[in-house]
């Protein structure tokens, strides 16, 4: 597991955001890449996800004041998928 935090400032202040890569087991073909993405990507605070089938890892980026891991890795589990 790889945190990393970034900050994004703006007019209306600073955001923390947290960068983690997660392995996932059960993705076997580009339809997997689609549920899992989309089912990170529904996750309110989730601002990047780019899921890869050949190394079954998904790499989100999240606003750490809206969202954290276990809802991320709850919404992977949703979606028929094990986040390890």
């Amino acid at each position: 597991m790889n945190i990393r935090i970034k900050l994004r400032i703006h007019q209306w202040g600073v955001e923390f955001l947290a960068q983690e890569t997660l392995k996932i087991e059960g993705m076997e073909c580009d339809h997997c890449i689609l549920r899992v993405g989309r089912a990170i990507a529904s996750v309110k605070g989730v601002t990047v996800v780019d899921v890869n089938l050949e190394t079954k890892e998904a790499v989100v980026e999240f606003e750490e004041t809206r969202t954290d891991l276990k809802i991320i890795k709850a919404a992977v589990r949703e979606a028929g998928y094990e986040p390890l």
